[in-house]
C-alpha cells in the first residue's frame, strides 16, 4: 500500500564523506559518486520514498530508505536517503 502525504525537498549533504562513515559500511561508495549528479547548492523534490533493507559485508541487515529525485542530467534516480539533508516542504531551499 502506498500512502502519499506531501512532497518535500532535500539537498545533498555538505560532507558526503561524513555521511558515508556515519551510515556505512551499509552503503556502497558508488552512492557518493552518484551524488555528483546533483548540485550541492540546489534543492530537489523527493517524488517517492522506498523502504529498503541493506546488507553489510558480514550479512547483517539494517533498514534505510531511498529517494526518487530528478538529477541534473534530466533523469530520475533512486538514491540513498542518507546522502541528503531535509530542506522543508516549500518549493526551493527554505527551512520550512
Amino acid at each position: 500500500m502506498i500512502t502519499q502525504v506531501s512532497r518535500f525537498y532535500v539537498r545533498v549533504k555538505d560532507d558526503l564523506e561524513k555521511a558515508f562513515t556515519d551510515f556505512f559500511p551499509h552503503m556502497s561508495s558508488n552512492y557518493i559518486k552518484m551524488a555528483n549528479l546533483f548540485d550541492k547548492d540546489k534543492c530537489y523534490p523527493v517524488l517517492a520514498v522506498e523502504k529498503v533493507v541493506v546488507f553489510t559485508k558480514e550479512g547483517a541487515e539494517t533498514e534505510s530508505a531511498r529517494f526518487l529525485v530528478p538529477s541534473e542530467n534530466g533523469n530520475f534516480i533512486w538514491i540513498q536517503s542518507e546522502l541528503f539533508d531535509f530542506m522543508g516542504f516549500n518549493d526551493g531551499c527554505s527551512d520550512g
